[in-house]
């Protein structure tokens, strides 16, 4: 027999530093809930995180956030306390659904969840079972992908997904005409999620959706497009067998970068010889278009 719903739920928030913001969330859905919100503010330093978890649950939940708060104690100077409130089943539902709702990115290519049609149809609907935190189409850095893949990606192009989350930059890929789609996360969670939204847009090009990093391309052949939304500490090391992927005269996209990241992107791209490349800013972050020479 079927557990019942609970009839409460715990609305919990806590505000991480932005650069820890992936990680926690990663955290969470790993153990603690299957979805979350990201709460942001323009020009803020922190990421507040909105999650819920069935009112019996004792607070079991913040001993195991607190304790991973805890473990990052050479990263985090103070634990963020965690503010909670008793809410409604029905509540959380409908808050949720209200607002993770239609993300437009360009005129013609908009991104919604499961719930709510759109009350006119554009080219390039993607259609997103939002369970990943920075797969929505919502934050800076997976919309300026989208912008730069709807721009510049061609009919017949290969396409590599680095860090590819809710497979989102994949699916517009698809829908613009892409040859071959390979997307990578190292997150199994992830990975799921991936499978789930390419069978929702009924992907259409070959693809494989693989578990694990750029190691997991080893044997391929050169992409004419390729998106890694990562960060600087992942990109940097990886960024030479980036380049080896990339076709002559391809693209490649690095994102989930920082402003503050640019002088070291900079130098790594001088280092590697690529000069040719522009760079999209919104907010605080940075989306690079490497046009490999």
């Amino acid at each position: 027999m079927a557990e019942d719903k609970p009839e409460t739920y715990i609305e919990a928030r806590v505000e991480v530093p932005r650069d820890l913001a992936d990680a926690v969330c990663n955290f969470i859905i790993d153990h603690i809930a299957g979805g979350l919100i990201l709460e942001e503010e323009e020009g803020s330093d922190n990421i507040g995180i909105i999650f819920y978890v069935p009112g019996n649950d004792d607070r079991e939940y913040k001993r195991l956030l607190t304790n991973y708060f805890s473990a990052l104690n050479n990263v985090l100077k103070d634990i963020p306390p965690i503010r909670e409130r008793l809410i409604k089943n029905i509540d959380w539902i409908e808050k949720y659904k209200s607002l993770v709702g239609p993300e437009v990115i360009t005129e013609d290519v908009i991104v919604r969840p499961t719930w709510g049609e759109l009350a006119e149809k554009v080219p390039y609907e993607i259609i997103i079972e939002p369970k990943m935190a920075f797969g929505t189409g919502s934050h800076e850095t997976t919309r300026s992908c989208l912008q730069l893949i709807r721009l510049h990606f061609k009919a017949g192009m290969r396409f590599l997904d680095l860090g590819a989350g809710s497979g989102i930059l994949s699916i517009l890929a698809d829908k613009m005409g892409a040859a071959y789609i390979k997307a990578v996360d190292y997150d199994p969670i992830a990975v799921d999620n991936n499978r789930e939204n390419f069978l929702l847009n009924e992907v259409k090009a070959p693809y494989d959706i693989v578990l694990g990093s750029i190691e997991k391309c080893e044997h391929d052949r050169a992409y004419e497009f390729i998106c890694a939304n990562i960060i600087k500490s992942t990109i940097l090391p990886m960024l030479p067998r980036l380049l080896e992927l990339t076709a002559d005269g391809g693209m490649l996209v690095l994102s989930g970068l920082l402003i503050s990241d640019e002088k070291d992107i900079e130098t790594a791209l001088r280092e590697l010889k690529q000069t040719t490349y522009t760079i999209l800013h919104d907010n605080q972050w940075s989306t690079y278009l490497v046009t490999k020479g």
